[in-house]
């Protein structure tokens, strides 16, 4: 698979925002990191339904010059809920393994869950960005990961209360039974307002990425040339 940045074997348990945020800082040590895996269960793959070939699904890149770009998920097409939550998974197993007082060994203080959504909601979307620049032969710059700017998300509607099946009257017609509608995605400025809106990990989400900043490479045909 492509790259994920080799971040989250050296995360510890956060105790504070700032923990977070420094954690990010330290993370983001460029663009050639190697994949680890988070998770029992998962295998590496940024998406969950890519194409046959491994590449993703429903990712737009449009050149705004030769080293700025924009990026457009459709978290339809491409799934992202098993890398968030993987990545959700990693970061509070390690972080119970810390003692915070007032609570049991192995217990997560609940004020600080936000602030592990939070996370895996931003690492996700970055990492997704980062994985459609290579697999488009662009190569990120040192600082694209802290330049990407993150809007329009979208997520997917809260699953409703299921209810309970009633007897079919006899003789009732099945085209006078009401259909459901479809589920629409709602969308926000940030992902701060997503996460407000109650996205979890565990779902996708769509998004728009601008402002990432990576040169083309031009692929090399490594083929011999036949002899004339």
């Amino acid at each position: 698979m492509g790259r994920i940045s080799a971040m989250l074997a050296v995360v510890g348990g956060f105790g504070t925002c700032l923990d977070v945020c420094a954690f990010q800082q330290q993370m983001a040590i460029g663009c050639n990191g190697s994949r680890l895996a988070l998770a029992e269960g998962w295998t590496g793959e940024v998406v969950s339904n890519a194409n046959e070939d491994g590449s993703m699904r429903g990712c737009t890149i449009m050149s705004n010059d030769e080293t700025t770009h924009t990026v457009k998920i459709d978290g339809l097409e491409a799934d992202l809920g098993k890398f968030s939550a993987a990545v959700y998974r990693k970061v509070t197993s390690d972080a119970k393994r810390q003692n915070y007082v007032g609570f049991r060994p192995g217990t997560l203080p609940p004020h600080l869950l936000p602030t592990y959504r939070a996370f895996a909601m931003d690492e996700c979307a970055r990492e997704t960005v980062l994985e459609a620049l290579q697999q488009n032969n662009v190569r990120p710059f040192s600082s694209a990961r802290e330049d990407i700017q993150i809007t329009q998300v979208s997520i997917p509607p809260k699953p409703g209360k299921k209810k309970k099946k009633g007897g079919k009257k006899k003789g009732q017609d099945k085209s006078l039974e009401e259909t459901k509608p479809v589920a629409t995605w709602e969308t926000y400025p940030t992902l701060n307002e997503a996460l407000k809106a109650g996205w979890e990990p565990g779902q996708s989400f769509s998004f728009v990425a601008s402002n990432v900043k990576g040169q083309k490479v031009e692929q090399v045909d490594m083929k011999p040339k036949p002899v004339i």
